[in-house]
Formats: C-alpha cells, structure tokens, sequence
C-alpha cells in the first residue's frame, strides 16, 4: 500500500468512517476511494483527478491537505493546474451552500418560530373558552317551567274561597251556625297545634340548609311556598319523592298538604332569596347567612305526643 494512501486510511479509521461513509461525505466513488488508500491512482477516471480526490480525502478526515500534497508530491501525477484543485474544493462548498439553502433546511429553520406562534394561539383560545363557560354556568334567577307541572296561584285559591262563601250564602241558617261552630272550633284547635311549633334551622353548605321542627302534630300538616318579587322554581320532596313541583310567579304562592305522619321532607327552590317558606302558618325564619340561589332546605321532626294530637283532632 502507497504511503500517501496509508496515512489517509489511517486517519479515516481514528474518525471511525468507512470506506461507505466517506463515499456518503465526499461524493467520491468508493473504488476511488479504494484505489486512493492503495496508491492505485491509474484507476482514478485521469490524473488531472488524483489531486483533487486526494485534497478532498484529506480535508474530510481531519488532516491537512495542502501539506499532504506537498509532502507526497513526487508520488501524485502533477498534471492538474493548481487552480482545478482549489475550483474542484470550491464546487465541493457551493454543494454544501446549496444543500443549506434547500427547502428542506429553510423548513426546518422556521419549523420552531412556526411551532411558538401554533401554541401561543392554543394557550389563547383555551382561556377564551374556560372564559367563556365560567360566565354561562353561573345560576340564573328564573328557572324555566316544567311544561308538565301545574302552576298554582293565589288567583285560583282566591276564585275557590269566593267559590266556596257563595254556596255557604245559599245554605240555611241552621247550616251556616253549625258551619260557623266547626269553624270556630277549628281555630281553636289550630291555636292549640301550632302554637308550641318550633323549628330551628341550621346551615349545612352554601346551597344546603337542615330544619329541625318540634312539636309537630301527626296530621293536618300544611306547607306553603310563596314566591316576593321574582319569579322561584319550586320542588316539594316528601320521603325523598316529589310530591309537586312547578313555577310559582311573583306575588303567589301554593300550599301542600303533608300526608299524615310525615316526618321527613324538603323543599328545594331555584330563587331560594326569592322563597318564602311556612309550616304551618309558621314562617320558616332561613336566615342570611347563606346566599346561593339555588336552595335545598331539608326537614326532619318527630311526630307530635298522642295527648297533643288528640287534642289536634
């Protein structure tokens, strides 16, 4: 093997190319490359080559290619001007410059820039978005109505009561005192049932309240909603089922007869600032500590003593 060779496939193996991988770098044929390191130079494609290919060589593994060929200069053909070695390396850059400015590269040099912009507009549209649900999942004041569900008013209770005193007016005199009697003994009676109600209640979460009644009679119980100065939706749970439920409109009000026995029941309204609540005619005093819109009110009481109820009946 040619000294000049030698020392190239020397420093070729301490970069730990192969033959193919300079192939790859140089563009130089791999027989080439081969005839170089044995000092076969006859097989280059002439000897204006053997320096060019030589210089290139030299350069990609690390040594240096001017004092190489001087060097060695008795052993490669000297029939190539200088200025074809120096215009062969100079192609060799245009190549490199050329590949650098090739689509590709420019891609991938504003592939990064591209990429910030793409996640910064993310970033933005998804606080937009988390903006935008906040603001429509707050409560709202009016709930709409279950298009299934009566709506009860202080109107119809009013045409009833005027419903019932005409046909009072028509009876009798003797059936209007003994009216008159069963009514009076009917206040009385209610005077005695409600008159030691007690109900205490107490604030479990911002949209749940607890109602402890006491002195509950057994039966007769009534319970009724009414709505101030805005419209409330209101559902009437007894034992965890619905008893009624439906809108009830500013300035009414609807009442609910308690199966007898009941001991546990809740109300739950949708404009509970709106709600006014009563056992009884006792007004449920809910305090103002808790402000959520949307309201459950649970009741739990214990039936009244047998004495108590007797003396209700």
């Amino acid at each position: 093997m040619d000294e000049i060779g030698q020392k190239l496939r020397t420093a070729r193996i301490e970069k730990g190319y192969t033959l193919d991988d300079l192939q790859q770098i140089t563009k130089i044929q791999k027989r080439y490359l081969i005839a170089i390191e044995e000092g076969n130079f006859d097989a280059l494609p002439g000897d204006f080559y053997v320096r060019a290919f030589i210089k290139q060589y030299a350069e990609t593994v690390g040594l240096d290619a001017d004092a190489l060929l001087t060097q060695f200069q008795q052993d490669i053909p000297d029939t190539q001007p200088q200025e074809y070695v120096e215009q062969s390396v100079e192609n060799r850059t245009r190549s490199e410059r050329s590949a650098e400015n090739s689509p590709v590269n420019k891609l991938r040099q504003h592939a990064w820039p591209i990429a910030i912009a793409a996640l910064a507009i993310v970033i933005i549209v998804g606080v937009y978005l988390v903006m935008w649900h906040n603001s429509s999942s707050q409560p709202k004041e009016t709930i709409p109505t279950n298009d299934n569900v009566s709506v009860s008013s202080s109107k119809k209770t009013s045409s009833r009561k005027k419903t019932s005193s005409s046909s009072q007016k028509a009876s009798s005199s003797s059936s209007s005192s003994k009216n008159a009697a069963s009514s009076s003994k009917k206040t009385k009676k209610s005077s005695k049932k409600h008159s030691g109600l007690k109900i205490a209640v107490t604030d479990v979460s911002t949209t749940r309240q607890t109602a402890t009644v006491t002195n509950l009679p057994a039966t007769g119980n009534k319970l009724k909603v009414a709505a101030t100065d805005a419209a409330a939706w209101v559902a009437v749970y007894v034992n965890n089922a619905v008893t009624w439920q439906g809108t009830v409109q500013p300035g009414s009000e609807h009442t609910v007869d308690l199966p007898d026995g009941t001991t546990n029941f809740a109300v739950n309204s949708g404009n509970m600032p709106k709600t006014t609540i009563s056992l009884n005619s006792k007004k449920v005093d809910l305090g103002t500590t808790t402000t959520s819109v949307v309201r459950t009110v649970t009741f739990s009481a214990a039936a009244a003593s047998s004495s108590e109820s007797g003396n209700a009946q």
